[in-house]
């Protein structure tokens, strides 16, 4: 049974990346109707967790719910983007500070190394790359601040930039070239008030980006 229930659990995460990042990234508009029955025949699951993925979204706003109708897809303001990032400005900015005190010589040099990788795939268009490259030179810093509920609050606002965002907000892997260098900086002088400041600034520079592309895919923008 608690094999089954964890199976279960693990298609409904599923499912849920899949209604986010169709929503982030336009293919399912604001208005649109979304059935449990319909979500678990596309991903080929069980209606179960397709439900269970639905409920799951519609408690972090993507969705909400229509008596007898299902699921609709829920207005997202650029605003609502620009408060998340404003949000992880704050949590990554905490985190970059402790991180530029608690990081050793080696833990750096990787970031150097990931930081180099980054550059050499978006020159070269390769944007799952740079996504993967850029999640681990993030998650190096986040983890050497040792702050455990910090990483449970960002994790939250994480759940608004998936994957495809790399390849499709205008921007984003440019702004991981360009403002990783002076994160990378402040962590190899140990100022943690530089730290501070050029992850914050870095968050929002996302969040600006992301917000623009989300603008470009409502009604009025077309």
């Amino acid at each position: 049974m608690a094999q089954s229930r964890g199976g279960r659990n693990r298609l409904s995460d599923m499912a849920a990346r899949f209604v986010r990042e169709a929503i982030i990234a336009g293919r399912l508009r604001e208005g649109e109707y979304l059935r449990p029955e319909q979500l678990a025949d596309e991903l080929e699951i069980s209606v179960t967790p397709a439900r269970e993925a639905l409920l799951a979204i519609e408690g972090e706003g993507f969705v909400e719910m229509v008596p007898r109708r299902g699921f609709v897809v829920a207005p997202l303001d650029p605003d609502d983007i620009l408060d998340i990032f404003t949000s992880q400005a704050l949590i990554c900015g905490e985190l970059a500070s402790r991180a530029a005190l608690r990081m050793s010589d080696s833990e750096i040099a990787e970031l150097e190394q990931l930081q180099d990788t980054i550059v050499a795939a978006a020159g070269a268009g390769d944007y799952e790359t740079v996504r993967t490259a850029n999640h681990q030179f993030h998650r190096a810093i986040n983890l050497a601040a040792n702050a455990r509920k910090m990483l449970w609050l960002l994790a939250i606002t994480l759940k608004y930039t998936p994957s495809s965002t790399y390849s499709q907000t205008t921007g984003w892997p440019e702004a991981a070239c360009t403002d990783h260098r002076d994160i990378l900086n402040a962590l190899q002088n140990r100022d943690a008030d530089a730290a501070r400041t050029s992850m914050s600034a870095h968050m929002k520079h996302l969040g600006v980006l992301l917000a623009q592309h989300i603008g470009s895919l409502s009604p009025s923008a077309h």
